[in-house]
């Protein structure tokens, strides 16, 4: 009987721990997207075109939102601030979208969604809730392109090439996206 409640206590103990970890890690995740706003390109469609003008509409947003960004301090700062030029940020993707014979346009919105975990040249993003500027071109049903607007690491990764995105990174935060996935999972989403 002693035996059986030491058993007990020891899967007690170590399940308080686990979940003690677990609850960091997600601190440590919602800790990060506050300081960060990410940039998300959802193509029309997997379509070789497609996949072509989504990078040119990232090229482009990134264009604008680089000088407007260059004061910024927080996200906050940043929210504001894209807020702001989103009317522009879309009237000028929708232009690219025109100049490469696009018969669809696109929607912007800054929204806080879900990200997987993301892996980049130096760093990974641990999955989990952030915010961002989201742009969808036409259907949205196609392969996406993400980064991070601020602070700015989008001009290294849209440089470049996407399959070197996921080489060189030495930390997976894999935790924070069991945790993430489990979250987003008992969500609903």
């Amino acid at each position: 009987m002693i035996q059986c409640k030491r058993i007990e206590l020891a899967l007690i103990g170590l399940l308080a721990i686990l979940f003690g970890y677990a609850a960091w890690v997600s601190l440590a995740q919602e800790q990060l997207s506050d300081g960060l706003l990410r940039l998300h390109v959802v193509a029309n469609s997997d379509s070789i075109a497609d996949q072509q003008v989504k990078l040119l509409v990232r090229d482009r947003v990134l264009e604008i939102a680089e000088p407007l960004l260059e004061g910024a301090q927080t996200q906050d700062d940043v929210r504001q601030i894209l807020g702001t030029h989103l009317q522009e940020i879309t009237d000028e993707a929708n232009a690219v979208l025109r100049q490469n014979g696009m018969l669809y346009s696109l929607s912007a919105q800054i929204a806080g969604e879900y990200y997987p975990t993301r892996q980049y040249d130096t760093f990974s993003l641990p999955a989990g809730w952030y915010t961002g500027l989201k742009i969808r071109l036409g259907a949205a049903a196609g392969h996406n392109w993400w980064c991070v607007v601020f602070p700015p690491l989008c001009t290294n990764a849209a440089q470049a090439p996407q399959n070197d995105l996921c080489e060189g990174t030495t930390v997976r935060f894999k935790t924070a996206e069991l945790v993430g996935e489990v979250r987003a999972w008992l969500r609903g989403w």
